[in-house]
């Protein structure tokens, strides 16, 4: 399959620059390390064990699988920015694979390199930290699960952000504002569990929460209900997402032609 073959070759196009996969690692041990210790002393001056059903060990693993997601994801928005800006997407539109898929799967050939390294290094942090990981097989299986349309969703939006070139200057502002969403409402730093009711049910209603906060819960919070309502949130997002991108790729190809690209 093609789009395989797209996946495979940007893998092994990483693999030459190997410094920027370790610098991500670095960077997950670092960011892993700081939240060991800034939650191991709020744990102790709370001198509370557990909070909302999490207990450091249950947080600190949590943490593990939202940044290896978060770090493990390329910025293939600023890819499409760059390509829209520079005109050659017209000679990539003449291509014979669809350009949107082309890009997930550039974006899946990066994470499957840097995903494994960057577990590598969180698990090794936590093991030290905490001890081993509070969960089950059915756990396991369903992050897996789970962490699959979390990267896929963030690739799918990352698409719709790089899109956006074809009617703004710099698409830069709405990664950013993306990115920050990610960050708070998605769980990636704190789990929605810890959010008062309100909010949190609101953040879960949304994809952000499907990027991050999904597959984490899983993990350490096995349940097949809890499973079940974030995977039909999860895959609802990304039917919406693509739709989304079929609208506005089909805009912004006629657009293109339009304008003699």
């Amino acid at each position: 399959m093609k789009y395989v073959a797209i996946a495979t070759t940007r893998l092994m196009g990483s693999l030459i620059y190997e410094r920027d996969v370790l610098v991500h690692s670095l960077f997950m041990l670092v960011a892993l390390v700081t939240f060991v210790q800034l939650w191991t002393a709020t744990y102790a001056a709370t001198n509370q064990s557990i909070v909302a059903g999490f207990g450091l060990r249950e947080l600190v693993w949590y943490l593990v699988v939202t940044e290896v997601i978060g770090l493990s994801a390329p910025r293939i928005a600023q890819t499409i920015d760059t390509e829209v800006r520079s005109g050659d997407v017209a000679y990539a539109l003449a291509r014979p694979y669809n350009y949107p898929l082309y890009h997930l799967a550039g974006f899946w050939g990066e994470t499957v390199l840097r995903a494994p390294l960057n577990l590598l290094v969180g698990s090794a942090v936590a093991l030290v930290a905490v001890g081993p990981p509070p969960t089950s097989l059915p756990g396991v299986l369903a992050t897996v699960l789970l962490g699959v349309g979390a990267i896929t969703l963030r690739g799918t939006l990352e698409i719709l952000v790089g899109l956006s070139a074809f009617w703004v200057e710099d698409t830069q502002p709405f990664e950013w504002i993306y990115n920050k969403f990610v960050l708070t409402i998605g769980g990636l730093f704190l789990p929605l569990d810890l959010f008062p009711d309100w909010l949190a049910g609101i953040a879960r209603a949304l994809p952000f929460a499907s990027m991050a906060y999904a597959p984490a819960r899983a993990f350490v919070g096995f349940d097949w209900p809890v499973v079940g309502q974030l995977l039909l949130t999860q895959w609802i997002w990304l039917g919406v997402c693509w739709l989304a991108i079929a609208v506005v790729f089909g805009r912004a190809a006629r657009r293109l032609v339009a304008h003699g690209g």
